[in-house]
C-alpha cells in the first residue's frame, strides 16, 4: 500500500513539475554575495511563514549549487539536487504540505558550495534558488527566493579543511555552538541574517529540468552492538599546525608548494626520546635525525630518535606541501617534562614558526634553505616573514588526530546493560570503536547527551589494519575524519554529505561534564533499487559472489552510478557498463542508467566537439556501447535519437588522430589496472572499442535513416581499421596481439585484454580465435600476484567472461570466476567485491562495483536467461540457455524486459530438469549449452524434444 501511495505522490509531483517546466523556468540564482561562493562554503537559507490555517497544498521547488539539505520545522526532508553540469541543471520538487502546521513554520536549507572541482560535481559556482506556493483557505504564499527568504553564513563550518580525497570535497568540521536554532522556530531573531543577493552571472546555468529520478534512501542504520571503548593513551603529547594550499582542481591538488618550519624543544636533561613525524627533511640542532620506522601500521607517521641536549633544542623542517594542506604533526613523550615553544617561552604563545608562501617561483629557494641556520636564513636577500602558529583546534585535522591518537587497551570502558555508553569528563578523551556489518554509504550520525563544547571526531574506513583497528590513511591522501563541536541544545549530530564506511574510530573529548552516547550509525543514502533478481546454486561460493556483486552495486548507485562509495564516488564510463549489466539482471530499473548516460553527454562534450585529447579516451566510446546495450534491453531509441550526432562527432574527432599507418592514437586510455601502456600511443584496446563503436553507429544510422554515404563511411572505416589492426598488431608466432604502437615502434607487450577485446568485437578470424583461446587456457591458470601487474585485471575480466561464455568456454570461465572471486567472498571485505584481485595493497578499495559483473553472468549464463551484451538478443522473446561445467542445480530470478523470469534447473543422471515461470503470453525458448546440452531435457516436468522447444512450441 505504501508503494502505491508513493507512486501516486510521484505522479502528482511530476505533473505539477511538468507544468512548471513547460513555462521554461529560469529561476533567480542567489547567494550571500553577488559574485558567488568561496571554497567549501555553507550557507543557511530560511523562510519563516505563519499560516492562518492548515495548508491545503504546499509545493516547493529548489535547486542548489552544489548540494542542499531541506528541513521543514526541523524535520529532514531530503538531499539534492541531482548531480549535473551547469549546462543541464535539474531542480527538485517537494510536497511539504504534511510538514506544515497552523501558526509559525520554518522552511530551512543547508546549502553547500564545494567551491572546487570534485568527481561528484565538476562545475561549481555557488547558488541557490526556490519557488513555489503554500495555499491555505485564506492565503497564497509565494516561496520565490526573492521574497521573504533570509540567508546566513554557517559560522561553525571550517572552510579551509583539506579534501577527503583527490576526488571529493573538503572534510566536515562544524562547531554547532555558533549556529544554534538556524532551522527552528526557537530562533529569537534573524537580525544577523540578510536578504539573498542575486548573482551577477545568472547565465551560468542552462535550461532547468525537473528531477525525474526518485530521491535517495534515508534509512537509519545503527552500528553493530559490539562497541568497544577505551581511555585515550596519554603516553604521548601531540603538537600540530595546519596550512592550506590551493586545491581547486586535480592539477592544483597534486602541485607541490615548498614550506619550512622551526621550533624549540626544551629538555630538562640530555636524553634520547622517540618522536613521531611524517614526510619532510628534518634537523635537530643542525644535525640530521635518525629514522626508526613506522609504529603500529600508522600511516602518516614515522618514528625518529631525538638526541636532546639539556635546555633548548632547535628543530627545523623543510617540506613539500601537496594534496591541499600541510598537516604537520609531531609526537613527543608526555612524561619527560618536555616543552615545545617556538618563542622559547611557553606553548600558549606559539608552537612553530612556519613559512609557506604558496609561490611556485620560490620553491627552489625554500628547498635550498640551510636547516642548521633556518631561523636566520633569507629568501632572495630578504629576511623570511615567519608566521607564528598557535596551539588549538584550528591547527589540527580530525583525520590526523584520529590516526595518531591511540587507546589505552588495558582499561576498557564497560557499556551499560542497554548498550549505551556513559563517559566521565575527560579532556584527553575516550576512543570508541564501532562497525557496521558491511560497508554502508550514508550520513554518519551520533546521538546522545553531550556537554557544551564536547569535541567529537569520527574516523571511518573500509578495512582494519593488521592490529585489528580501523585502517585510517590506508591510502595516504585519504583524510577520512570529520569533527563536531557540540551545542547544549542539540542531541543528534550528522554529516551533511554521505560517506562510505564499515569501521568507525571515534574520539570524544568532553572536559565539560559526563557524556552519554545513545546511538551511532548512518542514514543510508543510495538509489532506491528494489531487489527483484536472485540466484542460488549447488556451489555456495557462487551464491556469495552473486550477492556481493548486487550489494556492491547498491553502494555505487546514488544520483548516478559511481565507482566506489569510499574514495571517489565518481561517475566513470568504464565502471558504468558492468554496473548497468548487473542492474538489468537484478532489478530491470534503467532510470539511473539513462540519466547517467545523459550526464556523460555534458562530461564528454569537449571530447566530442572541442578536440580534447585528455585522459581515459576509451571511456567516451564505452558510453556508446552502454547506450546501445540499454536500447537493446528497453527498446527505447530516444537517447540514441537525441545523442547520435554527439557520438558521430566523437568518432570523427578520433579518426583525425590516425597515425601514418592508420591506427588511432590517444594521449591517454584507461584499458585496465595493469602494467599495460596507457599514454601517447595507438593502443590495440582502443582500436577494438572504436571498431565496435563504428559497427553500432552504422546500425544506428540505418535505423535513423541517415544518408547512404554516412553508412558507407562507417563500413569503409571499419574495413580499413580491421586490416591495419591485423597487419600491424597480430603476432602469428605467439598467437596474440601486441598491445599497440608507440612512437612508431611496436610495444613489446601482449596483455590478454588486447586480444580479448579484438575477439569480442569482431576483429579476428576463426583461426586467430583458436590461437588466442589456446593462450587463454594456459595464461589464465596463473595470472601472477603483482599488484596491478597481473596478466588481466578484474575490470577487463568483464569482457573476458563475455567472450568465454559467448563461445561456450564454460569450464575456463567457471574456474577463473571461482579462483579470483572466491577469494573476495571468503575474505574480510565480504559482502562487497574489490577494485583489484587483492586488497592488501593500499591503493585499492574493497567496495568497487566494476568487479561485481559475475552477478550478471551468473544470472544470464549459469541460470541462463539471455540479456544480450555481445550476443544476439531479441527483447520480445525469452531465451533460457543455461551452461555450467560442474553445477548440479541452479535457481533464481532474472529481470527480463518482458518481466521477471524464474528459472530452476537440476541435473539428475542423464536428465536436465528445467522449470520456469515467465510473463503470460511470452514466447520462451530453452536451449541448454555445453555439458547441459548433452542431457535429456525435461521442461516443467514434461519431456519435450529439443527440436520442438527450439521452434518455440
Amino acid at each position: 500500500m505504501k508503494r502505491i501511495y508513493f507512486f501516486w505522490v510521484i505522479i502528482v509531483l511530476w505533473a505539477i513539475s511538468e507544468t512548471v517546466t513547460a513555462q521554461d523556468i529560469r529561476p533567480t540564482m542567489v547567494w550571500n554575495r553577488e559574485t558567488g561562493s568561496l571554497r567549501n562554503e555553507m550557507l543557511y537559507f530560511r523562510r519563516d511563514v505563519t499560516l492562518a490555517s492548515a495548508a491545503q497544498q504546499a509545493i516547493l521547488h529548489v535547486y542548489a549549487d552544489s548540494r542542499y539539505a531541506l528541513y521543514v520545522n526541523e524535520t529532514y526532508l531530503g538531499f539534492g539536487p541531482l548531480r549535473s553540469y551547469h549546462k543541464n541543471p535539474y531542480y527538485d520538487t517537494h510536497d511539504i504540505t504534511p510538514y506544515l502546521k497552523k501558526g509559525k513554520n520554518v522552511i530551512a536549507l543547508k546549502v553547500l558550495s564545494n567551491g572546487m572541482q570534485t568527481y561528484q560535481l565538476y562545475d561549481n559556482k555557488g547558488g541557490f534558488s526556490s519557488w513555489g506556493n503554500i495555499v491555505t483557505d485564506s492565503q497564497n504564499i509565494d516561496l520565490n527566493v526573492t521574497k521573504g527568504w533570509k540567508v546566513k553564513s554557517a559560522e561553525g563550518v571550517e572552510q579551509d579543511m583539506p579534501r577527503l580525497s583527490f576526488a571529493a570535497g573538503a572534510i566536515e568540521v562544524n562547531d554547532y555552538r555558533l549556529d544554534t536554532h538556524w532551522n527552528s522556530c526557537k530562533l529569537e531573531s534573524t537580525e544577523a541574517w540578510s536578504s539573498p543577493k542575486p548573482l551577477k552571472a545568472q547565465d551560468a546555468w542552462g535550461k532547468f529540468h525537473v528531477r525525474h529520478l526518485p530521491y535517495l534512501t534515508n534509512e537509519k542504520i545503527a552500528v553493530e552492538p559490539t562497541i568497544k571503548a577505551y581511555p585515550v593513551c596519554e603516553e604521548e603529547k601531540l603538537y600540530s599546525f595546519r596550512i592550506p594550499v590551493p586545491d581547486y582542481n586535480l592539477q592544483e591538488y597534486n602541485r607541490s608548494y615548498q614550506g619550512a618550519a622551526y621550533t624549540y624543544i626544551y629538555s630538562p636533561k640530555a636524553q634520547k626520546v622517540q618522536a613521531g613525524l611524517w614526510w619532510g627533511k628534518y634537523a635537530l640542532n643542525g644535525q640530521p635525525i635518525k629514522k626508526i620506522g613506522r609504529k603500529n601500521q600508522q600511516v602518516h607517521r614515522e618514528d625518529y630518535e631525538f638526541p636532546l641536549r639539556q635546555g633548548w633544542n632547535l628543530l627545523t623542517c623543510q617540506y613539500g606541501v601537496i594534496w591541499g594542506s600541510w598537516d604537520f604533526y609531531m609526537s613527543l613523550p608526555a612524561d619527560q617534562n618536555i616543552i615545545v615553544s617556538a618563542t622559547r617561552e611557553d606553548l600558549a604563545k606559539g608552537t612553530f614558526y612556519t613559512y609557506c608562501p604558496k609561490d611556485l617561483q620560490l620553491n627552489a629557494a625554500i628547498k635550498a634553505l640551510n636547516l642548521s641556520t633556518l631561523p636566520t636564513e633569507k629568501i632572495n636577500g630578504k629576511a623570511i616573514d615567519w608566521t607564528l602558529q598557535k596551539p588549538g583546534l584550528a591547527n589540527t585535522s580530525p583525520a590526523r588526530d584520529l590516526a595518531w591518537t591511540q587507546p589505552e587497551l588495558q582499561h576498557p570502558i564497560k557499556l551499560k546493560k542497554n548498550g549505551k555508553l556513559k563517559l566521565p569528563p575527560s579532556e584527553t578523551g575516550t576512543v570508541i570503536y564501532a562497525n557496521f556489518r558491511e560497508i554502508q554509504l550514508g550520513r554518519l550520525f551520533i546521538e546522545g547527551q553531550f556537554p557544551e563544547g564536547t569535541i567529537i571526531d569520527i574516523g571511518f574506513s573500509e578495512e582494519l589494519n593488521k592490529d585489528g583497528f580501523p585502517y585510517l590513511y590506508r591510502r595516504e591522501q585519504i583524510n577520512a575524519g570529520i569533527r563536531y563541536i557540540t551545542s547544549k541544545d542539540i542531541q543528534s549530530y550528522e554529516t551533511f554529505k554521505p560517506y562510505g564506511a564499515k569501521y568507525l574510530k571515534i574520539i570524544i573529548r568532553n572536559p565539560g561534564g559526563t557524556a552519554k552516547i545513545h546511538q551511532i550509525g548512518t542514514y543510508r543514502q543510495v538509489f532506491p533499487f528494489e531487489t527483484a533478481g536472485s540466484f542460488h546454486c549447488s556451489d555456495t561460493n557462487l551464491n556469495k559472489i552473486w550477492e556481493a556483486g548486487w550489494r556492491t552495486l547498491q553502494l555505487c548507485a546514488e544520483d548516478s552510478y559511481t565507482d566506489t562509495p569510499f574514495r571517489e564516488r565518481g561517475l566513470y564510463a568504464g565502471d558504468m557498463l558492468p554496473e548497468v549489466a548487473i542492474t538489468m539482471a537484478t532489478t530491470g530499473d534503467l532510470r539511473l542508467a539513462e540519466y547517467s548516460l545523459a550526464v556523460f553527454q555534458d562530461m564528454y562534450y569537449p571530447y566530442m566537439y572541442e578536440n580534447y585529447d585528455g585522459v581515459h579516451m576509451d571511456f567516451p566510446f564505452i558510453t556508446l556501447l552502454t547506450m546501445n546495450y540499454v536500447k537493446d534491453y528497453s527498446g527505447d531509441w530516444s537517447l540514441i535519437e537525441k545523442y547520435y550526432d554527439n557520438y558521430k562527432n566523437l568518432l570523427l574527432t578520433n579518426l583525425n588522430r590516425k597515425n601514418g599507418e592508420g591506427l588511432i592514437e590517444a594521449h591517454h586510455v584507461f584499458t585496465e589496472w595493469s602494467k599495460i601502456n596507457k599514454t601517447d600511443a595507438a593502443m590495440g584496446s582502443l582500436q577494438a572499442i572504436i571498431y565496435q563503436s563504428m559497427s553500432i553507429l552504422k546500425t544506428w544510422a540505418l535505423h535513423l535513416n541517415k544518408p547512404e554515404e554516412e553508412i558507407a563511411f562507417y563500413e569503409s572505416e571499419m574495413t580499413q581499421l580491421k586490416s591495419v589492426f591485423n597487419r600491424l598488431l597480430w603476432d602469428d608466432s605467439r598467437g596474440l596481439y601486441y598491445d599497440g604502437i608507440k612512437q612508431g615502434e611496436l610495444i613489446d607487450d601482449q596483455h590478454l585484454s588486447t586480444s580479448i577485446w579484438a575477439m569480442l568485437y569482431g576483429l579476428t578470424n576463426p583461426e586467430q580465435n583458436q590461437r588466442i583461446e589456446e593462450n587463454l587456457s594456459e595464461e589464465l591458470k596463473d595470472i601472477g600476484q603483482e599488484f596491478r601487474g597481473r596478466k588481466i585485471a578484474s575490470y577487463s575480466s568483464y569482457y573476458l567472461f563475455a567472450y568465454l561464455y559467448q563461445q561456450g568456454k564454460t569450464a575456463l570461465a567457471d574456474e577463473f570466476m571461482k579462483a579470483h572471486w572466491g577469494k573476495m567472498v571468503e575474505g574480510r571485505a565480504y559482502p562487497t567485491v574489490w577494485e583489484n584481485f587483492d586488497i592488501d595493497h593500499n591503493q585499492g578499495t574493497s567496495s568497487h562495483a566494476w568487479s561485481g559483473h559475475p552477478t550478471y553472468f551468473l544470472s544470464t549464463e549459469i541460470l541462463g536467461v539471455n540479456l544480450g551484451f555481445n550476443k544476439p538478443f531479441d527483447r520480445n522473446i525469452i531465451e533460457i540457455m543455461p551452461q555450467s561445467s560442474y553445477l548440479d542445480w541452479a535457481k533464481g530470478t532474472v529481470m527480463h524486459p518482458l518481466g521477471p523470469v524464474e528459472v530452476s534447473w537440476e541435473v539428475h543422471e542423464d536428465k536436465l530438469y528445467v522449470d520456469y515461470r515467465a510473463p503470460k503470453g511470452a514466447k520462451v525458448f530453452i536451449t541448454p549449452r555445453g555439458r547441459l546440452s548433452d542431457l535429456k531435457l525435461i521442461i516443467n516436468q514434461k519431456a519435450l524434444e529439443v527440436e520442438k522447444v527450439a521452434k518455440g512450441k
